[in-house]
């Protein structure tokens, strides 16, 4: 096989090297990942600046762009074929709305969006140092996940429960759940005095609901959720026609 891999994290984080050694087990490796931290740019693609790969060691190549540059240079420039595409593993959940966010995910859906099978892995503990200790479990789950990927056509998106959990109690496919951080804004002052922001939000809230990736993560199962292009409401479709057709006729040019 060959496998393609990304990440958000920079082509230096350990989640890739950890990634790309499990994945030379089964088949060939070629990295494209960004030069630098990339976290929360979800599928953002870089189109005003030029872009630049450079090969740094023998099937590593370093992009100054988004894990969506990676793929999509990976595929249509550097010409690779890959059987599938896999990134991470990335330090901290890509649990619920995570996924919006996510630039380890958006390397796996732009992977999807053009026909080859996805998979983005993250652990739960967001201790990068603890990542070499699902080496051994993770050696042995990956055909697992390729063969969900590959049956169900797109793109999975996989948690692993963290250490202190203990082992692993099973895998277990699941649907996106909630997850509310508590969206602090910090200011502070720069040298001049002007004002600066730290976004973000420490403490996490997650909702009871069954069948989600962050319960079965919560309760020290792996989680995988098959995602997609299409960000389509199901059911809104009807109520908006619905919704629309009691205001009268449609607008025609007659």
């Amino acid at each position: 096989m060959r496998f393609l891999i990304t990440n958000d994290d920079g082509i230096h984080a350990p989640g890739i090297e950890v990634l790309a050694r499990i994945a030379s087990h089964y088949g060939e490796v070629r990295v494209v990942a960004p030069d630098t931290e990339r976290s929360g740019v979800s599928h953002a693609i870089t189109l005003f600046k030029p872009l630049r790969l450079r090969e740094i060691r023998p099937g590593w190549t370093v992009c100054d762009g988004t894990p969506t540059d990676c793929v999509y240079l990976a595929l249509h420039q550097l010409d690779l074929k890959p059987d599938f595409v896999l990134s991470g593993i990335n330090p901290g959940p890509n649990l619920g709305h995570d996924v919006l966010y996510s630039g380890t995910v958006a390397g796996a859906l732009e992977g999807a969006h053009w026909g080859v099978p996805s998979v983005a892995i993250s652990h739960c503990s967001g201790d990068e140092n603890e990542i070499i200790l699902f080496e051994q479990q993770l050696t042995s789950l990956l055909p697992r996940l390729l063969d969900v990927a590959k049956k169900v056509g797109g793109a999975v998106n996989v948690n692993l429960p963290a250490h202190n959990k203990g082992p692993w109690k099973g895998i277990v496919a699941t649907r996106m759940g909630q997850r509310f951080y508590s969206n602090e804004v910090i200011t502070r002052n720069d040298p001049r005095g002007r004002h600066y922001y730290w976004i973000g939000g420490a403490s996490v809230h997650m909702p009871d609901i069954e069948g989600s990736d962050c319960n079965a993560v919560r309760d020290g199962f792996v989680s995988i959720t098959a995602l997609g292009d299409d960000l389509t409401r199901p059911g809104a479709l009807d109520t908006m026609t619905a919704q629309l057709s009691s205001h009268g006729p449609e607008f025609s040019n007659t």
